[in-house]
């Protein structure tokens, strides 16, 4: 008998839900706009990436904590219990022996990806393996069969002997620390991972909603991977450090939680007492119990610094086997339940105020993008139904000075067109410019002339010296983007400001490029360099390894800023340049439909009336489509303002 799905894999579910019919309604709208011709590069590049970031969103919670302490068992107990059997190994001693990661990527098959730790001999970051699948070792699996599922994630305990240099110079030993975890056999040889890095692709519907859980093998790998302490946990959105009841903290868990977990989140951090049933007495009340635990937990929260409201005092062995076996009386003494609502409470809502907030601040400008064109073509017709209502018995003399007057409008009109053109070059140089001081290219040489210096001095001094110049070199890089995005923001306004006046247009105010994020980053980047090498003295074979990884995780962080700033130059250029493109290709139409119809005028007299019942049929057409247009920002209120529920749900 399987306990019912927990509060929190609910909510899991229903924001994963909403968040599909999001995209299925800005994918209809996408396909409505595209149907009524108001769907410009400028417009389709925003919908297309705001549909595409929906679907690739993610939410993580990652469990650190020594080995033996209980985190595979916890994950089971919160996420898999619906298979009535444990997922993840779980057993005395050390199980998980590499970082894990279970997420599920349909596209791809179920399966557990493998990295071998000889991977670790090169200086090539983890991230950058990520990108070489032939590298990988895959292990598939039947994921409707759970004893598969369970044969293929064992693959995570595999161990193999190593020598103690190749230990260190895989920077996974410390010849100068006499209270490392490795130790050699009477072969001069040390048990090792035989795995770097896990990766589990599975077909779970909790998985399926953009859920990721990273299970980390015990503290030593923190320092051990860059990735870890420099990517995974700081862009999880919940991190759970657990602790053993029985052993209290330790200091190894101090120094974890202060150095590398308690400055990676303003929020989402987690303490979480595990195995209070080592507690459980019968020779004791159960308010004696509960008087032990209480003490417990604000020992951890003094020694942590930390609310003893973050800490979760909890048995993860029972609430898994109460689960399975539906034992309500069991699982409550478990106390898991606690922990669900406040990981509910929190880590959902925040995500899902994040996204909707970005849908709504997107959606609305492609809306109000949508709603300037059609605008414009009511106005269009307007103008032509007053034009042509005004030569109603008027002679063939009047009629063609207005025909004269259109033309004469159409000729001021190619001239502010030859200025565009002129403006499109001078925007040309500017792009050009704008691109290549945030090129890959640039980054590779800052890398590289880093790396020379880092191989040519083996002091501390030197190292240092070399990290610091990237980080420096890569913030230059984008002040200057800074500095040019200005530059060409400023020529953007003044050409729409000129076009305003002089065919007097309503032009939106073009936006200035957002650089807040990426200099945010490179600052996060610089702050952890020094925080992990500000102090570092005595250069070691081991030292020197784990520094040369450390920086080349660093280069490939560097990478992933300017990829991400590229792109978003790209699609800012684009929105630049878009309003104003459609804005001049709608007045041009404009300008020949209404030459058209005083010349059907002229051609014949008999058609005047027709071209102005046509006209009004147009008229209530766009009036038609502005409805619709209304009716989808109502229908999108309404699914965000549904995104408040869940948080008022878990308060």
């Amino acid at each position: 008998m399987i306990q019912p799905m927990s509060g929190l894999s609910e909510r899991i579910r229903a924001y994963g839900y909403w968040r599909e019919r999001v995209r299925a309604l800005l994918r209809r709208h996408g396909l409505w706009l595209e149907q009524q011709e108001l769907l410009d590069e400028s417009t389709r590049s925003k919908l297309e990436g705001l549909i595409q970031r929906l679907a690739d969103e993610r939410m993580t919670v990652a469990f650190v904590a020594e080995f033996s302490r209980g985190k595979s068992e916890l994950i089971n107990a919160l996420f898999f219990a619906d298979y009535g059997k444990r997922v993840l190994p779980s057993s005395a001693g050390r199980t998980t022996m590499c970082p894990t990661e279970l997420m599920h990527d349909p596209a791809q098959p179920a399966c557990v990806r493998l990295l071998p730790i000889e991977t670790r001999l090169e200086s090539t970051a983890l991230a950058q393996w990520r990108e070489r699948p032939e590298a990988w070792i895959s292990v598939p699996f039947d994921a409707q069969d759970v004893d598969s599922v369970r044969a293929a994630f064992d693959c995570v305990r595999e161990v193999r002997k190593v020598s103690v240099q190749e230990a260190i110079l895989m920077g996974l030993m410390d010849e100068t620390d006499e209270n490392g975890v490795l130790h050699p056999n009477a072969q001069g040889e040390v048990e090792v991972s035989r795995w770097r890095h896990a990766i589990a692709n599975l077909p779970h519907p909790l998985l399926s909603t953009g859920l990721v859980v990273i299970d980390t093998p015990g503290l030593n790998a923190l320092g051990s991977e860059p990735e870890l302490t420099f990517s995974l946990l700081p862009a999880a959105h919940a991190v759970v450090f657990l602790l053993a009841a029985d052993a209290g903290v330790t200091r190894s868990d101090i120094e974890t939680w202060r150095d590398r977990i308690s400055p990676t989140l303003a929020q989402g951090r987690f303490v979480v007492l595990n195995k209070i049933d080592g507690l459980w007495d019968d020779l004791r009340t159960a308010a004696e119990v509960d008087e032990e635990i209480a003490a417990q937990v604000e020992s951890v929260a003094r020694t942590l610094d930390i609310n003893s409201d973050r800490v979760f005092p909890l048995s993860a062995l029972k609430a898994l086997t109460a689960r399975v076996t539906g034992d309500m009386d069991l699982f409550s003494r478990s106390r898991l339940a606690a922990f669900e609502r406040a990981l509910s409470r929190e880590i959902i809502p925040r995500r899902q105020s994040l996204v909707r907030e970005q849908v709504r601040l997107e959606s609305g400008a492609i809306a109000s993008l949508a709603r300037s064109g059609l605008g414009q073509r009511r106005q269009g017709v307007d103008v032509q139904v007053t034009e042509l209502r005004a030569l109603k018995g008027r002679n063939r003399t009047v009629i063609e000075q207005a025909a004269r007057g259109i033309r004469q409008e159409r000729a001021r009109f190619d001239r502010s067109l030859a200025s565009l053109k002129a403006l499109q070059r001078v925007f040309a140089r500017h792009e050009a410019e704008l691109r290549s001081g945030i090129s890959l290219a640039r980054l590779k040489v800052h890398v590289q002339m880093a790396r020379d210096a880092m191989q040519s001095s083996r002091l501390s001094i030197g190292l240092r010296d070399a990290m610091d110049g990237l980080v420096r070199s890569a913030r230059l890089d984008m002040e200057d983007l800074a500095r040019r995005s200005d530059e060409i923001g400023r020529l953007m306004r003044a050409m729409g400001q000129r076009f305003a006046a002089e065919h007097e247009w309503s032009l939106p105010e073009p936006e200035s490029f957002e650089l807040r994020r990426y200099m945010a980053e490179i600052e996060r980047i610089e702050a952890f360099q020094q925080r992990h090498f500000g102090a570092i003295s005595l250069i070691t074979t081991e030292k020197w390894a784990l520094t040369r990884r450390y920086f080349e995780s660093v280069a490939v962080r560097l990478r992933a800023v300017y990829e991400l700033a590229s792109k978003a130059v790209d699609l800012w250029l684009t929105a630049l340049m878009g309003p104003l493109m459609a804005r001049a290709t709608e007045h041009e139409a404009l300008l020949r439909d209404r030459l058209e119809s005083v010349q059907r005028v002229l051609d014949a007299a008999g058609q005047l009336q027709t071209r102005i019942d046509q006209l009004e049929r147009e008229r209530e057409r766009l009036d038609q489509q502005l409805g619709t247009l209304d009716q989808f920002e109502l229908d999108m209120k309404a699914l965000l303002a549904e995104a408040r529920e869940p948080a008022l749900r878990a308060a």
